[in-house]
């Protein structure tokens, strides 16, 4: 039973760290890719080369992904603990 509840804290401490410092970011990212476009929230009004977009679109993926990797890594191991 201790295992499932420390698996269950892990889940939790993930979810809360990512809601907090990505989650509602990214809510005003995709805001604002919905009402300027890719490229006008990659690189705002200055304008920027492809490369740089290219990055700036892949952090954002990251950050998004990233997180739910962790899940997916928890979830493993609580596999293998309960073994």
């Amino acid at each position: 039973m201790k295992k499932y509840v420390t698996v269950i804290g892990f889940a939790i401490g993930i979810l809360l760290v990512w809601g907090l410092f990505f989650g509602v970011p990214l809510i005003g990212y995709f805001d604002s890719v919905q009402r300027v476009g890719w490229v006008q929230t990659a690189c705002g009004t200055d304008g920027c080369t492809t490369p740089v977009f290219i990055f700036d679109v892949i952090w954002m993926v990251g950050m998004f992904f990233g997180p739910l990797l962790a899940f997916v890594g928890l979830y493993v191991w609580g596999i293998r603990m309960r073994k």
